[in-house]
Formats: C-alpha cells, structure tokens, sequence
C-alpha cells in the first residue's frame, strides 16, 4: 500500500493540506484498511504496519506525529512497541486501540506514556476527534 502518495494525490485533488503524518499497527487487515480510509479521508498521511517489529522499522524511515496501535498482536504487541519508541526516545504520542484489556493494562501503558485508549468498534468522528485534540498544531503539515 503506497500510503504516502495516496495520500497526496486526494490532498492535491481537493485542494485541502496535510494534517499530519499518522503510523498505524494493527494485525487485522479489515481493521487497518478501515483506519487507513477514515485517515486519509480525513487529510492525513498515513503509514501502516502490521506488528510492533515493522512499526520500528517504518517509523525509521518514515517520521510520524502520532501512532495508533493495536494492543495485542503477533511478533511485537503494542505494550512492547510503547517500550521500545520510547527507548528511542521519539517524542510520539502513542493511541492504543483495544477489543481486550483489562484496568491494570491500561494503567501500565499510561505509566509507560500512552496518551489514550479507544476501545474498538469506535465511532470515526470520535478518533478523528481525539487525534485532532492530541495533536499539537505545530506538527502539523
């Protein structure tokens, strides 16, 4: 999935600017193509990965102002992603996006820097409206 010129070329067609570049991991692919056409609908750039393992790899080559993620997922869940953006010391806010998890889960990621949890199925005027909130303007574009 070309993500980035995707992404241009709507923008270009409707005249409308990049809001932001979003990364989003999640392991089922109806799940992450939903995410990837409510996003770039909504005007931004986003990139995708599967797990946490290609997540790392994408945001290496691919800087983002935002990742939204799976909590739970096969190589690399998104727990050890948070770990390990971290430990690279990117300045991302982090949005896990859960079916499962239980208080004491949800506890652990917040002490460890997530900025949010959306509990799946979500309404897409609700996550679109966070990520409008969590993003900081001058990341923007």
């Amino acid at each position: 999935m070309e993500s980035k010129a995707k992404t241009r070329k709507n923008l270009k067609q409707t005249g409308r600017r990049l809001l932001g570049r979003i990364l989003v991991v999640e392991d089922d692919d109806d799940m992450r193509e939903n995410l990837f056409r409510i996003l770039i609908g909504a005007g931004y750039e986003v990139h995708v990965a599967t797990n946490g393992t290609e997540a790392i790899s994408v945001l290496k080559s691919h800087p983002c102002h935002l990742v939204l993620t799976d909590l739970i997922m096969p190589s690399m869940g998104g727990l050890d992603l948070l770990t390990e953006i971290r430990r690279q010391k990117w300045d991302l806010p982090v949005v896990f996006l859960t079916a499962f998890g239980d208080r004491a889960t949800f506890m652990k990621a917040t002490e460890m820097g997530a900025v949010d949890f959306v509990t799946k199925p979500f309404k897409a005027d609700s996550l679109l409206g966070l990520i409008q909130r969590i993003l900081p303007q001058q990341s923007r574009g």
